[in-house]
């Protein structure tokens, strides 16, 4: 049953936010590190290519406004902002509010789990703020399903940041995300680790997929970093985020305010999400989270860029930007570059 608050209760989400397919920073290197110089950890987004295409003026965004119209009449004479991302076509309003529209049938059929994982998350104690649903309208056929939800505050993640605040937003972010308790209905409405790049074949699937458009010499460290990953212990299941790329957080005064994107969200080894603070300088990661699980967060890391490829290979998508970040890597011999 699609659920439509009043136009008011939108607007009052003001400085509360979206979803993942906003606020991107598209061919943004590592943060504030001379790492960038080697390994931009984190192209566009950790794991899936994000077109971040300004869909204004376009024909699809006439489209998306008709159907907002139809409970929202008003956004005729506002100006909202209209995205392209990896799953869907995006429209934010005032930065009030945004409503996803799936692009696909399959990022359709995952709507209503993904909406579903929103709401139990929104209303976990954490110390930030995540998106909110405000409206679910996926009974609605593709073109015209959207999902709205709210608009999180805050700063894009600086250029720079100071050790202790890097070292806090580890420990704050991932350890908070730790402690959540991983009840039967939350697992019913996670992600499969990995899902999106052929979840437990992934390695089938960089194999297949990825491996004919490397040279030898990359097959070669491919495989190395295939057979890493394959050795890695298993450890206990906790809940992680699954993409916590810089484009993810938002900070104030020092301290991640907000997480976005919580449509990777699974259990698994919570090294995945501190592996994704490499762009902040390793050494920072391992203070943090410890020599063991950091040796595990360097093998996700390694992962990344081919995750990504093989990722964009299966949703059709270019690999190019993936392709040429883990080439990057193979020039030095270093998956990932540790600085």
């Amino acid at each position: 049953m699609a659920c439509t608050p009043s136009t008011g209760h939108l607007k009052q989400a003001a400085d509360t936010h979206n979803s993942h397919d906003i606020h991107r920073l598209p061919g943004r290197s590592s943060v504030g590190t001379t790492q960038g110089a080697i390994d931009s950890t984190y192209p566009c987004r950790q794991m899936l290519p994000d077109r971040g295409d300004d869909l204004t003026g376009h024909k699809r965004a006439a489209a998306l406004t008709d159907v907002l119209a139809e409970a929202h009449p008003e956004i005729r004479g506002l100006s909202p902002r209209f995205v392209q991302g990896t799953f869907h076509d995006v429209v934010v309003l005032d930065e009030t509010w945004a409503a996803r529209f799936p692009r696909t049938g399959a990022a359709l059929a995952q709507a209503p789990r993904r909406a579903a994982a929103m709401r139990l998350i929104s209303g976990f104690d954490l110390p930030f703020e995540t998106p909110r649903v405000l409206e679910d309208h996926l009974d609605r056929p593709l073109g015209e399903a959207h999902v709205t939800v709210s608009y999180i505050s805050g700063e894009a993640t600086p250029e720079k940041l100071p050790s202790d605040a890097v070292l806090r937003a580890i420990r704050d972010v991932v350890g908070s995300l730790e402690s959540v308790a991983l009840t039967p209905e939350l697992l019913a409405v996670l992600d499969e680790p990995l899902q999106f790049a052929g979840g437990p074949q992934v390695g089938k699937a960089i194999t297949e997929h990825v491996f004919p458009l490397l040279s030898d010499d990359e097959r070669h460290q491919a495989s190395g970093v295939l057979a890493r990953f394959a050795a890695l212990p298993p450890v206990p299941a906790r809940f992680v985020h699954g993409d916590l790329a810089p484009v993810n957080l938002r900070w104030h005064d020092g301290r991640v305010t907000g997480v976005l994107d919580w449509d990777f969200a699974h259990a698994g080894d919570p090294a995945f999400d501190a592996a994704a603070f490499g762009g902040f300088g390793w050494p920072l990661v391992q203070r943090a989270i410890g020599s063991t699980a950091y040796e595990r967060a360097l093998t996700h890391a390694a992962m990344f860029p081919l995750t990504g490829a093989a990722g964009a290979l299966m949703q059709k998508e270019s690999p190019k930007r993936y392709l040429a970040w883990f080439r990057r890597r193979c020039a030095v011999h270093q998956h990932p570059p540790v600085v």
